[in-house]
Formats: structure tokens, C-alpha cells, sequence
């Protein structure tokens, strides 16, 4: 350890655990290369200069109830624990710059006053399969930034939200409840939107809808019906908006199918090239030879329609990047 002005600075040192802060108030400090084997005790605790962490390993990360009124970086560095942030005050830019965390990081009742900064982040396990991060309960009165950010549809479970299971998941447990993954694919998105990066929002908003989906196939109700029918069809049509090719196959296969069903009909061939581009114009309603029959003006209706909406995702793919 060596000090330079009003700076403390420790360098590679043989650190289990940090506890006495509040000694330090007035000093800066910098971590260079440390192992925190238990922890660092920050709870309970005010700190009125900036603090930062480079290159360090955590092996248990839980601050509780601190206040950071300068600047708070933990950078470059890795966090084999759950991480909590529990009742945090940022009152100044908190930075996770190029930080993995090999398991799910939650800020539980926490503040983000100015800019908390996750760019280049990493959230994956040492399988390289994704990590989870919590900021559903989380109060975020600056920005939040996400660039190049490694968040992938990380595993979620299904809680209550009016149970103690719930409430031990968000500050002891770190699992993350689904309700909560897909609120903090909703605030990721949004805070993208704001700085007008349509191209990750677009990746956020997929990654919302697809938890929404799963949310809903697993608390299945009657009354539900119609929202997990429209997320699958939005699903396989288009896969929410970000595949022009979903949608291509998805409009070529209903119109095959739809063609098959009214070649049965004796003066339909299958082989009627025309009458299948026909088929693919939802605005050409020059109906097949026996569209008298009740059956198969239904079936051309439904195609049509299926047809004509397909076309539209098509659309809607095209415009991703819009």
C-alpha cells in the first residue's frame, strides 16, 4: 500500500476483507489487482470521495444500505458471486465497465441518480452460459448506458411477487423472478430508446417479449389465450420483429398450405401455378372454381388473411432498423 496526495491506492495486496472504511472518509481510494476473498463491508456506509475497483476478483459482493456521493467504478474486474446492491445510492456516475459477473447481479430498492454506466459488461457463467441482472426494483432518475453489453435471456424462476420468497429471492436468494427479467428488459430498452439506439432497443425488446411469452405459457389461463396466441404467432411470423426470413417462410408455408387445402377441390390443380401467385396477392380475390362452397371460400378467406398479415411482418422485419 502507498499513498500520493489524498489518494490511497492498493496495489495487488493480500486482501480476505474490507471493513474499515470509515476511517478513510476524506481518501480516494483505488484498487488495483485485488482478491476479495469474503467481501467488502460497505453497509450502512456514506462515502463522500470516489472509489474504485480495477482489475479485481470478488468472491462475495453485498452492499447494503451505502451511499456513493462521488464517483463509483468497478471496472475490469470479475464477481464470482451473487452480486446485491441493496438499497444503494449512486448520487454520482457508477461505472461496470468490461465487469463479468458469473452470476446474477441485483440492485434491490437502488438509486441511479447520474449515469450508471454497464458498457461492455459481461453477464455469463464460467460455462459462458448467461448470468441474470436485476433492475426491476431499481430507481433510475439519470441514464443508464449499454453499449456492446453481454445480456443474454438468462434463466428466471417463477415467484409471487406477494411472497417471502420473493422478497428473500431479491436480496438473499439471487435468483431473479420472471417478472422482474422482463421489467429489466423493458427499463434496458427504454433507456436505449432515449439515447435513440434503435438497434439494441430492438434486441431488448425481443429478449421482453420472448420472457413475456414464457411467462405466460407457464401461468397459462383461459383468459390468457389471446395475448399467448398473438406472442406466438408474432413468434413464429417474424420472431418479434427481427427476422425478414422468418417472415418470408412463414408467408410462403401458409400459402402452400392454403393451396394444398383448395386443390382438393376437383376444379383446382395443384400444379396451378397461377392460381398459387394469385394466392400470394391478399388483394386478388378472383376466387377459386368452387368458392361457392361454403368450406372453401372459408379456407381462401382464412388464407388470405394469414396471407396478408404475413406480408405485414414482412414489413414490419424490413423496418428493424428503421
Amino acid at each position: 500500500m502507498f499513498y500520493r496526495g489524498q489518494n490511497t491506492h492498493f496495489i495487488n495486496p493480500n486482501v480476505e476483507e474490507l471493513t474499515e472504511f470509515n476511517h478513510f472518509k476524506k481518501v480516494e481510494f483505488i484498487f488495483g489487482l485485488c482478491e476479495f476473498k469474503l467481501g467488502i463491508n460497505l453497509n450502512n456506509f456514506s462515502y463522500n470521495q470516489k472509489i474504485r475497483f480495477w482489475k479485481c476478483k470478488f468472491y462475495r459482493l453485498n452492499f447494503y444500505n451505502a451511499t456513493f456521493n462521488k464517483l463509483f467504478e468497478l471496472v475490469d474486474s470479475e464477481v464470482y458471486s451473487n452480486a446485491f446492491f441493496n438499497k444503494v445510492e449512486f448520487n454520482a456516475n457508477c461505472v461496470f465497465t468490461k465487469t463479468r459477473f458469473y452470476k446474477n447481479c441485483i440492485f434491490t430498492y437502488s438509486t441511479f441518480e447520474k449515469q450508471g454506466i454497464f458498457s461492455r459488461a459481461i453477464f455469463r457463467d464460467k460455462n459462458n452460459l448467461p448470468t441474470g441482472l436485476d433492475l426491476s426494483q431499481s430507481i433510475v432518475n439519470g441514464q443508464l448506458t449499454f453499449f456492446e453489453t453481454d445480456l443474454g435471456n438468462y434463466e428466471a424462476k417463477r415467484i409471487d411477487s406477494n411472497s417471502e420468497e420473493y422478497d428473500d429471492a431479491i436480496s438473499e436468494s439471487g435468483k431473479i423472478p420472471i417478472q422482474n427479467k422482463r421489467e429489466t428488459f423493458r427499463i434496458i430498452k427504454h433507456q436505449l430508446l432515449l439515447q435513440n439506439n434503435v438497434i439494441e432497443a430492438e434486441k431488448y425488446d425481443k429478449l421482453e417479449k420472448q420472457t413475456l411469452w414464457y411467462e405466460t405459457y407457464k401461468d397459462f389461463r383461459i383468459k390468457n389465450t389471446s395475448d399467448l396466441l398473438l406472442l406466438s404467432l408474432n413468434k413464429i411470423s417474424n420472431n418479434y420483429k427481427t427476422s425478414w426470413l422468418y417472415a418470408l417462410i412463414f408467408t410462403f408455408s401458409v400459402a402452400f398450405i392454403s393451396h394444398s387445402i383448395l386443390s382438393i377441390s376437383e376444379s383446382n390443380d395443384f400444379c396451378d401455378g397461377l392460381k398459387f401467385v394469385k394466392l400470394l396477392n391478399p388483394t386478388d380475390f378472383s376466387f377459386y372454381g368452387d368458392a361457392h362452397s361454403g368450406k372453401i371460400y372459408t379456407v381462401y378467406f382464412l388464407a388470405k388473411i394469414s396471407i396478408g398479415f404475413g406480408i405485414y411482418q414482412l414489413i414490419q422485419a424490413f423496418r428493424k432498423y428503421r
